[in-house]
C-alpha cells in the first residue's frame, strides 16, 4: 500500500500548522513576544513546499491578528486585516445639535428635543373615542336586551292567515295552529269558469292537506339577528300556510277537471237542409290551463274562498262566420242541378238531394273553406248501375233456404274511385263548367269476407214485423223498391243502420213515384210517399228484437193501423230512421211483400226470450178541427182526435225481467178535418200504374182508405 502521505486533518492547535515562510502574520499576542516565537518555531515540524498545513476550504486570513493602532504594525507596516467597524449610532431623530470643543477635537453631542401634540388634538380623539363607544354600548344594549327575549320563540308580528303566532314557542305556535285549520280539507272549494260551477273539489280527495309542522319550521326561533329584531319590532311578517300536496293524486284530479272544462272549437260548415245551404256558425271552444288551475286550487284551499275562477284560455276557430257567409253562394250553386256520372255507355245521375246528402262546406288547416264531398257515401248502391252486376265488388251475405241463412260468397271487382270523383266533383262546384264526370275504376275489395261473416253468428229469425196497405196505388211502388234496398244487408256488431243512407233521395231514375204524403198538417203527392211504411216495419222488428232506438220519429198524426207509439216516419234528408246493434253478433235483414204488405225480419242470435210494451192509457185527447180548402191539390181528410201515449220496453230473459228502457212518450196532433170545394165536383184522379206520375189516393168513406193517411 502506498504512503498515504501527511494527514489533511488539523492540528489541535491551527497556529502550529502555519509555515513559518507562509506571510501570514502570527496572532498579535504571539507577533510581539520573541520567546514565544521562538520556542514555538523550534519545535515545528516543517512542510514540503506547496502543502498547507490548513484545512481544504480555510482561508489563513481568519487568523490574522489587528494590530493595536488601526492602520500600522507595530514597525509602521501596514496591517494586515480592515480597520474595525465604526460604533453603532442611535436611531435619527429630530434634534438639535450641540458642538463642544476637547483639545482639537470637535465632539458633537446630539441633543434630543420631543415635539409636543397639541391640547385640542387630544381632546378632540378623546371625545371621537367617548361617542363610538357611547353608541356601541347603546345598539348592543338595544339588540341584545329584545334578542335575548326574543329567543327560542317565533319573532313578534309574525302570523300565519289570521292566526298571531308571534312571541309563542314552536310548540304553542303549532297548537294554535292545529286549533284553526284542522279540518280545513274537509271543506269543499267550488270551481267555476265564466260564472258557472263546473266541480266541486273536496281537497283530502284531491291530495291536499295542511301540514302547520311545516309551516311554523318556516318561521324563526333561534337567536335572532340584529335585521330580524329590527323586522319584528317595526313591521309584520306574513308566514304562507304550507300544504302537502300528493303530486300524482292531484294531477289526476285537475285532468278530471280539465275534461269537463275543455271543448274543442266548433268548427264552422256549410249544411243542407234537404236542398237548401245554411250556415253552421263556427264557436270558440277553451281549455282549461292545468298549472295555473292547480296554483288557484291551492291558493283558495288556504285562503278558504267559496269558489275559485279556474284559468281558461280561448281555442279559435279556423274560420270565422264571415268566411262561411262568402262562400254561401258556391254552396248555392253546387246543388242547383244534378251530377252525371259517365262510365262508357253507363250513366247515373247523382240528384240535387244526393249532392247536398254527401256535401258539405268545411275550413281547411290554413282556414280557406272549401267543399267536401262524400263520393263513397253517394255512389254506394250505385256502382252496379256504372259497372254491370257481373263486374261489380260483392260483399259476403246470407240468402235465406229452408228457414236458415246460408252464406253468399264474397267477391273482389271493379268498383268507383271514391278519392278521385270527390277531387272531380269539388273542382265542379269551385271552378263551374259541364257536370257530366267520367268515372275511374279501380279494385274494390269486399269489406266483409266469407271469414268474417261466418264469424257473426247469424243463425235464427230473432223477430219479424209485418204490417198491411191497400192494394194497387201508387205509394206500394215506393214500398215495394225501398224494400228491395234494403233486403240482405248485414249490420256488423256496434254499426248503426240508417234508413236514408240505404234508399238516399227517392228519385224517378231510381224507380220512386209521387203518391201520397202527409206534409206538415196535411196530405200532399210527394216524390218517394209510401217509405214511411217500410220504416215503421222495420223499427217495429228493431224494437222488438231488443235493438238500440238511435233516432225515429212519429208520424204528425196517429195512423190508425199502427200501434201507438210503434209508427216511424221518414223524410229525406230530414227525418231519419236510425237503430244500432248493440249485440255482439251481426245482424242480417231480410225483406219480403205482396201487393198489400211488407214484412221486416231480422236475423241474428236470440240475446232474449222476448221483448215487451207496456203501453199507457191515452190521455190529453184533443178533438180535431175542420177547415175548407181548394185547388188541384187539396186532399180531403175526415180528421181524427190527437193524443197522448206512453210506451216502455220490457226486456225478458229465463223468464225474468232484466232490463226496463226509459219510457217514450209520443204526442199525436189531431188530424184536422179538411174539406175540398173542388173537389166534390171534380172527377176521381186516375189510380197510376207502375209509373204513378199522376196516381193520387182519394180518401175512403173515413177520410182514409182502410185508416192510411199515405203515408
Amino acid at each position: 500500500m502506498r504512503n498515504a502521505g501527511s494527514s489533511i486533518d488539523p492540528p489541535s492547535d491551527p497556529f502550529a500548522a502555519v509555515r513559518p515562510e507562509s506571510p501570514v502574520a502570527p496572532p498579535a499576542d504571539r507577533r510581539f513576544s520573541n520567546d514565544q516565537t521562538n520556542g514555538r518555531s523550534a519545535g515545528r515540524k516543517k512542510l514540503p513546499p506547496g502543502v498547507s498545513p490548513l484545512p481544504p476550504g480555510v482561508s489563513p486570513d481568519i487568523f490574522a491578528q489587528t494590530p493595536p493602532h488601526a492602520g500600522n504594525g507595530p514597525s509602521g507596516q501596514p496591517g494586515t486585516l480592515p480597520p474595525p467597524a465604526p460604533p453603532p449610532q442611535p436611531w435619527p431623530m429630530t434634534t438639535s445639535v450641540r458642538v463642544r470643543r476637547t483639545g482639537d477635537d470637535l465632539t458633537a453631542e446630539p441633543s434630543v428635543v420631543i415635539a409636543q401634540e397639541p391640547v385640542e388634538s387630544r381632546s378632540r380623539w378623546r371625545a371621537l373615542w367617548l361617542v363610538t363607544g357611547g353608541l356601541a354600548f347603546l345598539f348592543v344594549l338595544a339588540y341584545a336586551i329584545p334578542a335575548t327575549y326574543m329567543w327560542g320563540r317565533v319573532l313578534p308580528g309574525t302570523h300565519v292567515a289570521d292566526v298571531r303566532i308571534g312571541g309563542l314557542t314552536e310548540t304553542e305556535a303549532i297548537d294554535r295552529l292545529h286549533e284553526r285549520f284542522d279540518g280545513k280539507d274537509l271543506e269543499p272549494v267550488g270551481l267555476m269558469v265564466d260564472g258557472r260551477r263546473v266541480d266541486v273539489l273536496e281537497p283530502r280527495d284531491a291530495g291536499l292537506t295542511i301540514d302547520v309542522e311545516a309551516t311554523v319550521a318556516d318561521a324563526q326561533t333561534g337567536f335572532p339577528s340584529p335585521l330580524a329584531v329590527w323586522q319584528a319590532l317595526t313591521g309584520e311578517n306574513d308566514l304562507p300556510l304550507r300544504i302537502s300536496v300528493n303530486t300524482a293524486k292531484f294531477a289526476q284530479r285537475i285532468r278530471k277537471v280539465a275534461k269537463q272544462v275543455d271543448r274543442p272549437a266548433g268548427e264552422g260548415a256549410i249544411v243542407y237542409k234537404g236542398v237548401r245551404a245554411q250556415v253552421v256558425p263556427p264557436k270558440d271552444g277553451a281549455v282549461l290551463d292545468q298549472g295555473a288551475t292547480a296554483e288557484a286550487i291551492k291558493r283558495a284551499f288556504v285562503n278558504a274562498p267559496v269558489s275559485v275562477a279556474l284559468p281558461v284560455s280561448p281555442v279559435r276557430s279556423r274560420a270565422g262566420r264571415e268566411a262561411f257567409d262568402q262562400a254561401l253562394g258556391m254552396a248555392r250553386s253546387a246543388v242547383a242541378a244534378p251530377i252525371t256520372l259517365v262510365n262508357g255507355d253507363r250513366r247515373v245521375r247523382l240528384s240535387r238531394q244526393v249532392i247536398a246528402a254527401g256535401l258539405k262546406f268545411v275550413a281547411d288547416e290554413h282556414g280557406v273553406v272549401r267543399p267536401r264531398f262524400d263520393a263513397w257515401k253517394a255512389v254506394k248502391g250505385l256502382e252496379t248501375r256504372l259497372v254491370g252486376v257481373a263486374e261489380a265488388p260483392r260483399e259476403a251475405g246470407f240468402v235465406i233456404e229452408n228457414g236458415a241463412p246460408k252464406l253468399v260468397h264474397a267477391r273482389t271487382g271493379k268498383g268507383v274511385d271514391a278519392t278521385q270523383l270527390a277531387a272531380a266533383v269539388a273542382k265542379v262546384i269551385t271552378d263551374g263548367g259541364g257536370r257530366t264526370i267520367p268515372v275511374s275504376l279501380a279494385i274494390i275489395q269486399p269489406t266483409l269476407t266469407d271469414e268474417a261473416a261466418v264469424k257473426l253468428g247469424v243463425k235464427e229469425k230473432v223477430h219479424e214485423s209485418t204490417t198491411t196497405f191497400p192494394c194497387c196505388v201508387a205509394r206500394v211502388v215506393n214500398i215495394h223498391k225501398a224494400a228491395d234496398l234494403v233486403d240482405g244487408i248485414v249490420v256488423k256488431p256496434g254499426e248503426t243502420f240508417s234508413l236514408n243512407e240505404v234508399i238516399k233521395a227517392p228519385d224517378a231514375d231510381r224507380g220512386f213515384v209521387p203518391a201520397q204524403a202527409i206534409v206538415d198538417d196535411h196530405l200532399a203527392i210527394t216524390m218517394g210517399g209510401g217509405v214511411s211504411q217500410l220504416a215503421t216495419t222495420m223499427y217495429m222488428a228493431a224494437y222488438f228484437a231488443g235493438l238500440e232506438d238511435v233516432e225515429h220519429t212519429p208520424h204528425q198524426f196517429h195512423v190508425r193501423r199502427y200501434l201507438p207509439g210503434q209508427d216511424a216516419a221518414v223524410s229525406y234528408p230530414d227525418q231519419d230512421l236510425r237503430w244500432r246493434n248493440d249485440s255482439e253478433y251481426g245482424v242480417l235483414i231480410k225483406t219480403a211483400y205482396t201487393g198489400t204488405s211488407v214484412t221486416v225480419a231480422l236475423w241474428s242470435t236470440r240475446q232474449y226470450d222476448r221483448v215487451e210494451a207496456e203501453t199507457s192509457q191515452r190521455s190529453d185527447v184533443t178533438q180535431p178541427e175542420t177547415r175548407s180548402e181548394s185547388g188541384p191539390g187539396c186532399l180531403p181528410m175526415e180528421g181524427a182526435p190527437g193524443f197522448t201515449v206512453t210506451l216502455t220496453r220490457v226486456f225478458y230473459k229465463d223468464g225474468k225481467v232484466v232490463k226496463r228502457d226509459r219510457p217514450q212518450t209520443t204526442v199525436y196532433e189531431p188530424q184536422a178535418k179538411v174539406i175540398c170545394e173542388q173537389a166534390r165536383s171534380s172527377p176521381p184522379a186516375r189510380r197510376g200504374g207502375p209509373s204513378g206520375q199522376d196516381a193520387v189516393e182519394l180518401p175512403g168513406p173515413e177520410g182514409t182508405i182502410d185508416g192510411d193517411t199515405g203515408d
